[in-house]
């Protein structure tokens, strides 16, 4: 069974530009870039995997999703970099732009596939990726800190976030059991957890008032077996007529939450025939290369020259050069 690596590029690019203190010798910074291409190598090497995709935002990526909620991603910040650079609001934004079209170019000299299919978040693409082009005949690892994956968790895909903590400082592997144990729900229903609860980095509202560890308390379906929103709604609406009045509130934003849940779920995403089209066109029938030459002069152009360059060509060598067929 071939592994494919899944990475949320942005979720990537945007954690490494934030926190990597890195100047070149011109005094710019490059953290973004070599932070991202160290990371992709250190997750190629970790993972082994034979097949590596990564997935760009598509252009319009939010518009769907917009047409059912318009506030939906609005107001979202870029905090900057850490506290280490003291650059201004715009140097920042052609810092970003400039180390963006850099990874690009660099990106393009390794042996990745790189869908960004239009009208299309990286995760609809990985989701679907995952579910139906690359389903029961492949292992699936999905990288990135984003807690939305966790729903597509199943028997053969697994989300790794490259979080460091005191238990784990190399990261966590989320599978079936770390939901069920550490999460307290099941894969296939987070997405209801979420519906209910929103999600504050989108600008998804929930019920007010209502956390995480209540909606798990008061929805003990969530984690022991797999059930749906309208099996979910129905619970709170037999727990009303029986008497808890704490179910009141899911009842009387029954409509919210089946609007959030529209936004959030990635189990059965609404993808229109052109937009599969194009994503199987991503990888079908398309030979990857490796041009390591062009990759060392990208970087040497802009006067990065990482100390272990000889250890990441060895990494991307490694990766399935032929071409896939579905």
């Amino acid at each position: 069974m071939q592994k494919v690596l899944f990475i949320d590029l942005m979720n990537m690019f945007v954690r490494c530009f934030s926190s990597i203190r890195l100047s070149n010798e011109d005094g710019l910074h490059v953290g973004g870039v070599f932070g991202t291409l160290n990371s992709l190598q250190s997750q190629i090497k970790m993972h082994s995997p034979d097949i590596v995709s990564v997935v760009w935002e598509g252009k319009g990526s939010s518009e769907r999703r917009r047409r059912t909620l318009k506030e939906y991603k609005e107001g979202r910040k870029f905090r900057g970099l850490n506290r280490q650079f003291q650059y201004s609001q715009e140097d920042e934004k052609e810092s970003f732009a400039r180390q963006l079209q850099l990874l690009k170019g660099c990106l393009d000299t390794l042996p990745l596939y790189q869908p960004a299919v239009q009208y299309l978040e990286a995760d609809d693409q990985i989701a679907y990726s995952c579910r139906q082009l690359f389903s029961k005949d492949y292992e699936k690892v999905i990288v990135s800190t984003d807690r939305d994956y966790f729903q597509l968790v199943d028997d053969h895909t697994k989300v790794y976030r490259p979080v460091k903590t005191k238990e784990n400082p190399k990261g966590e592997m989320i599978n079936i059991n770390w939901m069920l144990d550490k999460e307290k729900v099941h894969p296939i229903n987070y997405a209801l957890l979420k519906a209910i609860v929103g999600d504050k980095s989108d600008n998804i509202k929930g019920i007010n008032g209502v956390g995480e560890v209540s909606v798990k308390k008061d929805f003990p379906i969530l984690n022991f077996g797999v059930t749906t929103l309208d099996k979910l709604l129905e619970y709170a609406e037999d727990k009303l007529v029986e008497g808890e009045t704490k179910y009141k509130k899911y009842v009387e934003s029954s409509g919210l939450i089946e609007r959030n849940y529209r936004l959030v779920q990635l189990l059965d995403i609404d993808v229109s025939l052109q937009s599969i089209q194009a994503l199987e066109k991503c990888y079908e029938n398309k030979k990857t290369k490796f041009n390591s030459y062009k990759l060392r002069i990208n970087l040497l152009n802009e006067n990065i020259s990482p100390n272990n360059i000889d250890n990441w060509v060895s990494v991307f060598n490694s990766v399935l050069h032929e071409p896939i067929k579905f």
